[in-house]
């Protein structure tokens, strides 16, 4: 039989002398009975049958039950069966006193003899002091499947109450049993009986008992219906502090109970305490993973209260599964004491579990925050449900990391074994955690030393922390290298989001520091004309260019370019917290940092840093479309990165009331929504579900890696109080939808096809936003944001260009540039628009554009009426103009007939040759609803919208899939000519705020091709190839969705079963069969899910000499 467990190694180790077990085998003498810890004492000697041993005057008083002779040490209480045999008082009570109320941790000990008269089902109450409150304790047998019985034990925390049970066991009758319970003040409560454990559980965040008025009450409930304890008990005892009753202690150090499969094996340390007060000459110890045995290990000379300690790994390679790490104990011959006091050998079992590595590509699903650690264990069930991936919910302790000027290496033990659960219970689940880190937001509040400064040297309130100086990064890093180090260890852990929502009130600051980072970056000095960072007035610059255009080195553009860029310094301090992240764990190259909001800055390249994404939050009202524009500004800011960098984007689940549907002046509208009534005074209501859907649509028909949530409160009914309040129940089962019927099956396809070359540019001016102060700052809004919304129902899909973006790399791959809001142009630009009209492209823009450059379409600013229906008409009316302009202009790529039906179009193209286009379509027909609508500024409800899209096909007669249906999509093809291209079209109906995504490839998929051996060893690797084959059997040039299922005999999913992306129509898996696996044949599932078509397969997995390991479940 091959070994579970190898490498074993054995070593001696002197640790702390820990308390030895109280000698609860034999009676309790004098010296004993009084110690300083003993609180309460019964015993039952003769003649004093009812005093307290301990000499605190605890005497008790009967009510129904007897005192005997027939105790375990001589005399005894008797107590009979109560309700249903009848509801009679059988008790001994001790009057009530503060004393027996403990204030911190304490235990209970006692010598109990059932009587054959022991009713089989119901409780038996041993002790009780609590009855039906929230205060104090009772300790009881209740009954448990196949007439086992459990200790259970409930304690009173004042509010609510919390229930501890022990392990299921047999009681036999007649049969003198020690039991005892140990609560550590903390929420950990411990069970024994004989001395061997019966199991526990701590329940985080609970401290001491709530002290109760009632007398305590043994043998019996406190009042009816009563339940007395059909036998006899003796030597009871109520102890202050955690008392220990293992003869013999095993335990097991590893922090982490939860594994990867086949991560590095982790090294468990176990150490085997000798708690009597006589050494033990030898012990062996044995240890099995679910009943696959280790071996034997001999120990010889345990002292009293030292441990010796052996270590092992832990083997990862076995399937995924919980399993029962059993390590058993057991004397020498004649070690063992009289029979009923030390058992022969001590047996202790941990619950280990092995989780399948994440399949490939699967896309983040995040929840910005639910809370700190315990409110994450407590959220965990919910946030699976909704199709959450990960959510925020650690920390860092910045002040220490300050006060000692490095990371910190750990948390208080308490804290520490918490977040270890936590992490544990999150990577069970297949879920990530992620931590916000902001220490130079919290480096202001911690001193004033680094504050930026006016002119003059005076400290700046408010103004955000100076991160030019050497300490402010040095902190920076040290709590990201903090955050690794703290988190690093757990495979639960995914990452940081970076300094959120710092820059806003950033000012210009002019100290030393600042003054020298500008001039080694440029060799310049501050210009004494800048005096805010959002620019001056051009009116009020004397000589400033009256046709618009300045030159690239004008030096209040070079300063406020460099300022927006990096001279306020957060873009340092984020690479610094991320590099120290990093640094913190180097061996998880799967950390990732992110910086939200990225573009609510001027429109240059640099926001984030060296974050390895960036993320920006929109509100979707009053247009859910405008959540599309600052998603293609991170896509720009991310092709101007130094440094690799990914987009995910966040939506908003709350809502501004006073934006949305505010407090009303006067006369209130007619229909008023049932939130109104039940919160009145909410400030942030949830978003309307249709636009949640909407805005879902719009932001992953763009090419980001991940999608965010914010406002968990808004999201799911709490607890608690909090500013975001819960007024739509729907919009919770919209998002669980979106997530579970697009993004899961679809997500991984949509990660790994890149955005289309687009012809169209959208061009936001810095030059513009500094000397005329426009732009949207990444809010959307102002005519940039409208006109980028005429745009997309102008049908016009366009690359968002910076000053950077037109200097660097020109406009020669497109065909028309849109210039809202351009005011000013430096030079370079002015040069390259000029040079791309004479190339024949077509300039887009207002009448405020610098007059240098002369349009050849304008158009007129939508000044917004605050009325909803009103704006949208306007946009879909300059839509249509801008539309008319262009006809003949200009082809599209892919067209709607419906302006409310938007597309968005991405491509593949194969290594190999071939490619393939990805159309979504977004449908923004909206009307006023009864949920916000009657205020006049969201259109809130959807409506259906049908029309004909039109696709630009290359080669012509390209054949349409939809890929939320999974069917074949009838086109009808054009074949073109005159110099017109090849098309298909195909009509359309979408739902309310509905999308759909198709995908047009040259041929039909026609078949799966699969590479699978017909058998495998377990413990071997299947390598499975799966190839999506055309009508010629040759691959599909795109990237297409699969489900992939491989099976055991059982039913049991294998690794790596779920929703694949076939890149060029191309997977390779790996199935790496444990040594564990049940033989015989399993079965392979696969469903392309463009297509729909489905394949099975049959693998043999062979069978050797070892036995299957039975999981603990």
């Amino acid at each position: 039989m091959m070994s579970l467990l190898s490498s074993w190694s054995l070593a001696l180790t002197a640790l702390a002398t820990v308390p030895l077990a109280d000698p609860w085998q034999r009676e309790y003498t004098s010296a004993e009975a009084q110690s300083a810890h003993v609180i309460a004492l019964w015993q039952f000697h003769a003649g004093a049958e009812l005093e307290d041993s301990s000499g605190h005057g605890h005497t008790l008083e009967l009510a129904g039950a007897q005192t005997c002779a027939e105790g375990r040490f001589g005399g005894g209480l008797q107590s009979f069966p109560g309700w249903p045999i009848e509801d009679v008082r059988h008790a001994a009570v001790a009057p009530a006193h503060p004393d027996l109320s403990p204030a911190g941790a304490f235990s209970i000990d006692l010598w109990l003899k059932p009587s054959p008269d022991l009713p089989p089902g119901g409780n038996c109450y041993l002790l009780c002091k609590k009855y039906v409150s929230h205060h104090d304790y009772q300790l009881l047998l209740t009954a448990a499947a196949g007439g086992a019985r459990r200790l259970h034990c409930c304690l009173g925390f004042g509010s609510d109450s919390e229930h501890f049970y022990s392990d299921a066991v047999a009681w036999p009758a007649d049969e003198w049993q020690h039991i005892a319970v140990t609560y550590d003040g903390a929420g950990t409560v411990r069970f024994y009986r004989n001395g061997q454990s019966l199991g526990g559980r701590t329940a985080p965040g609970r401290r001491a008992i709530s002290p109760g008025p009632l007398p305590l009450s043994l043998g019996e409930r406190t009042g009816s219906l009563y339940s007395g304890f059909a036998g006899i008990l003796d030597q009871i005892r109520l102890s202050q502090g955690v008392r220990e009753f293992a003869q013999l202690r095993v335990e097991l150090d590893l922090e982490r109970r939860v594994f990867v499969r086949q991560e590095p094996p982790p090294t468990a340390t176990v150490h085997v305490l000798n708690l009597r007060s006589e050494p033990l000459a030898a012990v062996t110890v044995s240890a099995a993973l679910s009943g696959l045995p280790a071996g034997d290990f001999e120990l010889s000379d345990l002292l009293p209260g030292k441990p010796q300690t052996i270590t092992f790994p832990l083997d990862t390679s076995l399937r995924p599964d919980l399993y029962d790490l059993q390590i058993r104990a057991t004397l020498a011959r004649g070690e063992a004491a009289q029979p009923g006091s030390l058992p022969d050998s001590l047996v202790t079992t941990y619950p280990i579990r092995l989780v399948a590595r994440p399949v490939p590509d699967r896309m983040p699903v995040v929840q910005w925050g639910v809370g700190g650690v315990s409110a994450v264990v407590k959220e965990l069930p919910r946030l699976k449900q909704l199709g959450f991936t990960h959510c925020l919910g650690l920390d860092v302790d910045e002040a220490q990391v300050w006060k000692a000027q490095q990371p910190q290496q750990s948390w208080p033990e308490e804290k520490r074994s918490a977040v270890a659960a936590m992490l544990d219970e999150a990577l069970a689940n297949d879920f990530r955690v992620l931590i916000s880190l902001s220490p130079g937001s919290s480096l202001e509040h911690m001193t004033s030393e680094f504050a930026r400064v006016d002119r003059a040297g005076n400290p700046l309130s408010e103004a955000g922390i100076n991160g030019w100086y050497a300490p402010v990064q040095k902190f920076c890093e040290d709590v990201g290298c903090s955050a690794g180090q703290l988190y690093g260890p757990f495979p639960a852990f995914a990452g940081a989001l970076i300094h959120t929502e710092t820059r806003d009130a950033v000012a210009l600051s002019y100290s030393d520091a600042d003054r020298a980072a500008y001039r080694q970056a440029t060799g310049a000095e501050i210009p004494d004309e800048v005096i805010a960072k959002w620019g001056i007035d051009r009116h009020t610059l004397a000589g400033f260019p009256d046709d618009g255009v300045i030159p690239d080195d004008h030096p209040l553009y070079r300063y406020l370019q460099w300022f927006w860029r990096t001279g306020d310094a957060w873009p340092v301090l984020n690479t610094a917290t991320a590099r120290g992240l990093k640094r913190g764990a180097p061996h998880r190259a799967d950390l990732w940092t992110f910086h939200d909001p990225a573009v609510r800055v001027a429109s240059v390249f640099g926001s984030g840093g060296e974050v390895d994404v960036l993320s920006q939050w929109t509100y979707s009202y009053p247009e859910p479309l405008r959540i599309g524009l600052p998603t293609d500004e991170l896509l720009a800011m991310v092709r101007g990165a130094s440094t690799p960098q990914r987009v995910m984007k966040m939506t908003q689940i709350i809502w501004y009331r006073s934006e949305t549907a505010p407090v009303t002046k006067g006369a209130a509208p007619q229909v008023r929504s049932p939130w109104v009534d039940t919160d009145p005074d909410a400030a942030f209501i949830t978003i309307a579900p249709m636009h949640l859907r909407e805005a879902f649509w719009t932001k992953i028909s763009r090419p980001i890696q991940g999608i965010m949530y914010h406002g968990w409160e808004s999201l799911v009914a709490t607890d608690y109080p909090a500013i975001y309040r819960y007024t739509h129940t729907q919009t919770q089962h919209e998002l669980q939808r979106l997530v579970h019927e697009i993004v899961e099956p679809l997500g991984p396809m949509l990660r790994n096809v890149p955005a289309a070359r687009h012809d169209v540019a959208f061009y936001e001016s810095f030059a513009a936003q500094m000397f005329a102060q426009r732009g949207a700052y990444g809010w959307s809004h102002t005519w940039t944001g409208d006109c980028y919304q005429v745009l997309q129902h102008a049908g016009l899909q366009a690359d968002v260009l910076y000053d950077e973006s037109i200097s660097d790399l020109g406009l020669d791959n497109y065909k028309v540039l849109v210039m809202p809001d351009a005011d000013v142009l430096t030079q370079t630009v002015a040069e390259r628009v000029r040079a791309f009209q004479q190339a024949g492209g077509i300039v887009v823009a207002d009448d405020r554009l610098a007059s240098a450059i002369t349009p050849d379409i304008r158009l007129t600013p939508l000044v917004r009426t605050q009325q909803a229906d009103v704006d949208k008409a306007a946009l879909l009316a300059l839509a249509a103009t801008l539309r008319q302009e262009l006809a003949g202009r200009y082809e599209w790529p892919a067209e709607s007939s419906n302006p409310d039906i938007v597309p968005y179009r991405r491509t593949f193209s194969a290594p190999g040759g071939g490619a393939s286009t990805y159309l979504f379509l977004v449908n923004d027909c909206r009307a006023f609803g009864q949920y916000v609508g009657q205020h006049g500024l969201v259109q809130e409800a959807g409506r259906l919208s049908a029309g004909t899209v039109t696709l630009r096909t290359d080669p012509p007669g390209s054949v349409v899939y939809d890929l939320v249906a999974h069917r074949r999509v009838e086109s009808v093809p054009v074949p073109g000519g005159d110099a017109l291209p090849a098309t298909c079209s195909w009509p359309v109906t979408l739902g309310p705020c509905d999308g759909r995504l198709f995908l047009a490839v040259p041929r039909p998929i026609s078949s799966l091709r699969v590479s699978l051996p017909p058998s495998v060893a377990r413990g071997a690797a299947a390598r499975c190839r799966i190839e999506v084959l055309d009508d010629l059997e040759a691959p599909v040039p795109a990237v297409l969705p699969l489900r992939v299922t491989l099976s055991d005999p059982d039913g049991r999913p294998a690794e790596y079963s779920g929703y694949h992306a076939a890149i060029a129509g191309q997977l390779e898996l790996s199935f790496e069969l444990a040594r564990n696996d049940l033989p015989g044949a399993w079965h392979l599932q696969i469903e392309e899910l463009a297509s729909g078509l489905q394949a099975d397969y049959e693998l043999l997995v062979q069978g050797d000499d070892v036995d299957s390991v039975p999981s603990a479940d």
